[in-house]
């Protein structure tokens, strides 16, 4: 099959998601075309992929004048490839190509994956609510990332929606000395204990990660006001949770990229959480390539996201057998079951005392990691979640024949 993926600018899970569809899928023999804009190919590399083809279409992401001349520019493209099947990644990319497809003669199938829900208000919402409605009606298969988006899919209107899971990239098995080493450069770099209990939080730093929760979380394990002869205001020192707890102090790590502002806002909130009482410490490693190490050197796995479709990195933590914290929020609830602590969203109390157990019982992090790293291994894989969807493209395309 002739096939053609449309991306908007991503420096996460979807584009990893697409990368891997776009290279399962060569090997397997398809004809392979990816739509999207210049940083994106530069940041994944899609036009380094034997056999993929690289369309730019610089997608924005605000609805504008321009968008005509994308539409024309995608026109362009999409005649020059010649697909079957057009699959379109999220709201913006899914609205251009719906656009254009209406403009073709010979229209290809359209796909539609949706891998975040709607999220504007007053004015906003009432327009993100009628463009999600209509790509939902446009599409020829909807796929959601998660069971709720697809549920909402069906419930405005579309014909045909399915869930398709986002699969994580292969982890590679770190061993215990390489996590014991990754361990001990973090703590002389951010000069902490290296016997401390890490708690590790992976994604960017953005409104829908949510880290002001996690500083409010971190203030309720503060008990006692900072000795300011060794600790000014504005410092902290890790807190200790009792002798039950046999690594003694916690830190916090974050790693990932950042909105600047966000960043910003997160340090200020976390500075005067500082100022009032000990808490835990918390370091920003800012974009890592070192994940599974981190992974392996962690004792805890947060994720305080106000909602998630499937988040690799929560698969990540699965696999790698980590004791996970996590809002109960989207997919995160049914990919994580009994193998972590579930939380409601933006229930600071709870992600305290969830990190609280979890610091003090260290049998009961193993048994959950044990759990975990069980429920990782049962995981699709990126070649099989390929599989997958070659099935419903052919479905999609003998129908059209027939």
């Amino acid at each position: 099959m002739r096939i053609v993926f449309v991306i908007g600018t991503s420096t996460g899970g979807v584009g990893t998601h697409v990368r891997a569809l776009a290279r399962e899928l060569t090997a397997a023999g398809h004809e392979i075309g990816v739509i999207g804009p210049a940083a994106t190919d530069e940041h994944f590399g899609f036009s380094l992929l034997p056999g993929v083809q690289f369309g730019v279409l610089e997608l924005g992401t605000g609805i504008g004048a321009s968008d005509a001349a994308l539409i024309r520019r995608q026109r362009t493209l999409l005649r020059s490839f010649a697909p079957q099947i057009v699959h379109a990644h999220g709201f913006r990319a899914g609205l251009i190509t719906h656009l254009t497809l209406r403009t073709l003669k010979t229209r290809p199938k359209f796909v539609l994956s949706l891998h975040n829900r709607a999220s504007g208000h007053g004015l906003r919402g009432k327009v993100e609510t009628r463009v999600e409605r209509m790509l939902a009606r446009g599409a020829d298969l909807v796929l959601g990332a998660s069971t709720d988006l697809v549920d909402r899919a069906r419930g405005i209107g579309a014909r045909t929606a399915r869930f398709l899971p986002a699969a994580a990239p292969e982890v590679t098995p770190v061993s215990a000395e390489a996590a014991a080493a990754t361990r001990a450069t973090l703590a002389e770099e951010f000069d902490f204990d290296p016997g401390a209990l890490i708690v590790l939080a992976v994604g960017r730093v953005a409104k829908q990660k949510n880290y002001p929760m996690l500083v409010r979380g971190l203030a309720r394990l503060g008990d006692d006001p900072p000795d300011t002869a060794t600790n000014p205001p504005g410092s902290a020192s890790p807190a200790r949770l009792g002798e039950g707890n046999r690594q003694g102090d916690i830190v916090v790590l974050i790693a990932g990229a950042a909105d600047e502002v966000v960043l910003a806002d997160v340090r200020a909130r976390y500075a005067d959480a500082a100022a009032a009482s000990a808490i835990p410490a918390l370091h920003f490693l800012g974009p890592r390539d070192d994940i599974a190490e981190l992974a392996a050197a962690a004792d805890i796995y947060a994720l305080t996201s106000v909602w998630e479709a499937r988040a690799l990195v929560l698969q990540e933590a699965l696999i790698s057998g980590k004791a996970i914290v996590a809002t109960a929020t989207g997919g995160s609830a049914e990919l994580v079951g009994d193998a972590g602590i579930l939380i409601d969203d933006d229930d600071d109390a709870a992600f305290a005392a969830a990190v609280a157990e979890l610091a003090v019982d260290p049998a009961r992090r193993a048994a959950l990691g044990a759990e975990a790293r069980a429920r990782g291994a049962k995981l699709p894989d990126e070649r099989e979640v390929a599989e997958e969807l070659a099935g419903l493209y052919t479905e999609l395309v003998s129908a059209q024949v027939g």
